[in-house]
């Protein structure tokens, strides 16, 4: 497991890291009533944080020390079933930058949201 797995606010939020390397990491929560907004759908900023724990995950298992420095959501479906799943996949890169996308289902299979990230390698 990767430093990520030590994350407070992973923790806190009850994400659980199913899978991690360099090419892809896997993340899964179970949404509960205080994942949700005003209008009982899952918070936005709980999709974000899950597909943001994917994405450390994956850039931060490989070789060196990587640190955010882009991030972009898409929101595309509300949830229909109580479960999320992140799962961040390497897109390409250089030796000092790493791109990912990471896509949010609900535990039906549906896409939930669009997660694109850059990481930048600092060591």
């Amino acid at each position: 497991m990767t430093p990520i797995a030590q994350d407070r606010f992973a923790l806190v939020l009850g994400a659980q890291q199913l899978e991690s390397s360099f090419e892809q990491a896997i993340f899964r929560m179970d949404i509960t009533p205080e994942h949700t907004n005003i209008l009982g759908g899952v918070h936005g900023g709980v999709i974000f944080s899950l597909a943001d724990f994917a994405f450390a995950s994956a850039c931060n298992a490989g070789e060196g020390s990587f640190i955010g420095l882009q991030a972009e959501i898409r929101y595309m479906a509300a949830a229909k079933d109580k479960q999320l799943i992140a799962t961040a996949k390497r897109v390409g890169g250089t030796r000092k930058f790493a791109h990912y996308e990471v896509m949010v289902t609900d535990g039906l299979g549906n896409a939930l949201a669009l997660f694109t990230s850059t990481a930048y390698r600092v060591a």
